[in-house]
């Protein structure tokens, strides 16, 4: 049997209609990838340039960050979408005041995302300091919002030698009724107890907070000697101790001591 032979401009002519996309496709992704080509040459390959980060968006509603320097903080360390060094941003956030920590991500095609989360004040330092919930001291602030928490005084440090031991002392006062609005320390580890009432209890250097048992066991019977208010409880002393009344003239009258 025969088969009938196609002419070769016939063949032609077919092989001409099936190609004819294929070869537009092909020069259109040529195109495509030449125009690339010619913008990474004009950009110096800086992927920066390219996808630029065009906003931060600040989440987590803070209070107290300075919303302003962790935007400045994230446009030196994210100039760009892709080459944005999230992990030193981060280290330079949370050494920030009243940052304690943050989620950082790429919201496509030109957003950071910052998320802040804020430190929890547990206790004031000094004057114009606060101190967080991981021990670390963090400020300037203005203390006046922040008046009901306990106030520790102390060297660079220890705050949070200080912080528990005014836990311990609070829980072994109220015992005495005694209520305690903070505790000092002097350059010689010599400490002070501040009470509620405006009076204070002299502890000495490095004393032990089992020293307050004697305080603890004498209070009801300092109480019923005078009307007026304990102004100062001496523990200094190896046996007993030494108590002063506030007096309506300011002064302050003393008990030579309490065994």
């Amino acid at each position: 049997m025969n088969r009938r032979r196609t002419p070769p401009a016939a063949r032609f002519a077919r092989l001409r209609s099936v190609s004819g996309p294929a070869l537009r496709l092909l020069a259109g992704m040529a195109l495509a990838a030449a125009i690339v080509l010619v913008l990474l040459a004009t950009t110096r390959f800086e992927p920066d340039a390219l996808v630029p980060v065009e906003s931060i968006e600040i989440a987590g509603e803070p209070r107290y960050a300075d919303v302003e320097r962790v935007r400045e903080l994230a446009r030196r360390h994210a100039p760009g979408f892709i080459t944005a060094d999230l992990a030193a941003l981060e280290r330079s956030l949370v050494a920030e005041p009243w940052i304690d920590g943050v989620q950082l991500r790429r919201q496509w095609p030109g957003t950071l995302v910052v998320e802040v989360r804020e430190p929890v004040p547990v206790a004031r330092w000094g004057e114009e300091q606060l101190v967080d919930r991981h021990g670390r001291v963090f400020g300037p602030v203005d203390q006046a919002e922040w008046d009901y928490l306990p106030a520790l005084e102390g060297q660079d440090g220890r705050q949070v030698v200080l912080m528990r031991r005014y836990l311990e002392v609070s829980a072994r006062l109220a015992d005495a009724g005694l209520e305690v609005a903070g505790v000092a320390e002097g350059r010689r580890h010599d400490w002070t107890i501040r009470l509620e009432s405006g009076g204070r209890i002299l502890m000495g250097r490095d004393a032990e907070a089992a020293r307050l048992n004697a305080l603890v066991r004498a209070a009801n019977v300092v109480r019923e000697r005078r009307d007026a208010p304990v102004e100062r409880w001496d523990l200094r002393y190896p046996h007993g101790m030494a108590v002063a009344w506030a007096e309506e003239d300011g002064g302050a009258a003393g008990d030579p001591g309490t065994q």
